[in-house]
């Protein structure tokens, strides 16, 4: 299940655009989830909100992140989600649409504004869009993103993470799974020297730097 970032300045139309190519992959026939980084906070059950207009698009669930808690939105329900581990574990969906999260390891769809520099993220930039004169996308913009949005899908198909702490392996399931995988993948593909490998093996040593 790929994870794709939709990134750009807070008025360069992110989430209209999300709105736009949500509409048009669930015409496709996909599921998508959607999560919105909300770092100033979010006012729930407002019908205007940018995550009420991306679920009224067809996502299901919307799930916004801020500093004053998590929400999910699906469709039928308003309720709050506690716990962001139990949200993320139920997280389903053919692709992964995230708003914001710049720095984030996955890939990046970029909002661009005219007459400005593109703002600098982390992580592989897959597409370059600007929003029209009359402040929408156009459907050939639309259509670029949903494009990419599916060959990644096709491209990254059933990946799989396997995770031991020294000869144990640590059991990963659901979006775990899905986010140790995507996030690795969205941190080496841009290395050289991979090309045409199957199989990674990545090893992380936890012991403390030694003070002899």
């Amino acid at each position: 299940m790929p994870i794709v970032a939709i990134v750009g300045d807070s008025d360069s139309g992110k989430t209209l655009l999300c709105e736009q190519v949500v509409a048009a992959l669930v015409a496709e026939g996909l599921r998508v989830g959607f999560v919105k980084h909300a770092p100033h906070g979010f006012e729930p059950g407002r019908p205007d909100s940018d995550s009420e207009r991306v679920l009224a698009a067809g996502a299901d669930p919307v799930v916004v992140l801020g500093r004053n808690g998590v929400l999910q939105l699906s469709v039928g329900s308003g309720e709050p989600v506690d716990q962001l581990s139990q949200l993320l574990t139920g997280l389903r969906g053919d692709v992964v649409l995230l708003e914001g999260f710049s720095r984030s390891p996955w890939p990046k769809v970029r909002v661009c504004v005219e007459g400005r520099e593109p703002r600098e993220v982390a992580g592989p930039v897959l597409l370059d869009v600007t929003r029209g004169a009359d402040d929408r996308f156009s459907d050939d913009a639309v259509r670029a993103v949903a494009k990419v949005l599916t060959e990644q899908r096709e491209a990254i198909g059933p990946d799989r993470a396997t995770m031991y702490a020294d000869d144990r392996e640590v059991p990963l399931r659901g979006f775990a799974q899905t986010v140790v995988a995507s996030t690795l993948r969205g941190l080496t593909d841009p290395l050289r020297g991979i090309e045409g490998a199957d199989h990674l093996v990545v090893e992380l040593d936890r012991r403390p730097p030694s003070t002899g």
